[in-house]
């Protein structure tokens, strides 16, 4: 087994999601320390069964700026100093803008674009005194961010992913002289129950599975990455 994240903190938002759960046990796999911050007030068994090396706190509500902090500090005091920050928690929302209203686009960017925010800031302010003297943040944004095009009839959605395009570069040049190097990845749709349930009749073959884009994840926040900062990559698939 691959200990590249030994004695290494990863706190991963939407930590019990398929593309978080996914992103954890290969972090856990590989020996990393893990927190994770939940919405709801109870977790599923198939979370809570992830006994070792993981801090999981309920409750927590990442639009908050105080809820945030709270969650950062004591992840922080239970699980050591913080070497990464992994942003899974989000949401999507579809439908054309004469039925999007002013409520569905402050909702999308509220899930999207304000919790990966909150998310950045309490990760900044946690790795910057660590004894790591540096870190890894890794956002996620979407296909339409990179082609807003592909958001037709999803517009409010797309704007609040752009928004996390936006943000990981900003940000990776703030903090680069801290060698923090922040990066996001932008993939397609993910092969989960949820997905085939609301999408009936597509193509599953053509989705990317949550693990294959952990992997790339992983990459990103891993001590390995020494130089890639302020990417946005494209995790599309070959289709």
């Amino acid at each position: 087994m691959s200990t590249i994240f030994e004695d290494r903190h990863v706190i991963v938002t939407g930590g019990t999601g398929a593309l978080g759960k996914a992103v954890v046990q290969l972090l856990l796999d590989k020996g990393a320390r893990c927190s994770i911050p939940s919405h709801r007030d109870t977790i599923s068994e198939s979370i809570n069964d992830l006994e070792q090396d993981r801090y999981i706190q309920t409750g927590v509500d990442l639009t908050s700026e105080e809820s945030a902090q709270q969650f950062y500090a004591k992840a922080v005091s239970e699980q050591g100093p913080l070497w990464a920050s992994i942003h899974t928690a989000g949401g999507f929302g579809t439908g054309p803008i004469g039925e999007t209203d002013a409520d569905a686009f402050n909702h999308q960017f509220r899930l999207n674009t304000l919790t990966c925010y909150n998310s950045c800031r309490a990760a900044v302010q946690q790795i910057r005194p660590s004894k790591y003297q540096g870190g890894r943040i890794v956002n996620i944004a979407a296909r339409p961010a990179l082609d807003p095009r592909k958001g037709s009839g999803m517009s409010a959605y797309t704007v609040s992913k752009a928004g996390v395009w936006a943000l990981t570069q900003s940000l990776a040049e703030e903090v680069a002289g801290d060698d923090i190097l922040v990066n996001a990845i932008a993939p397609s749709i993910f092969d989960t129950p949820q997905n085939r349930s609301s999408m009936p009749n597509a193509d599953y073959d053509e989705w990317q599975k949550p693990e294959q884009v952990a992997r790339h994840i992983l990459h990103l926040a891993s001590p390995v990455n020494e130089v890639i900062r302020g990417a946005v990559v494209p995790v599309f698939g070959a289709k």
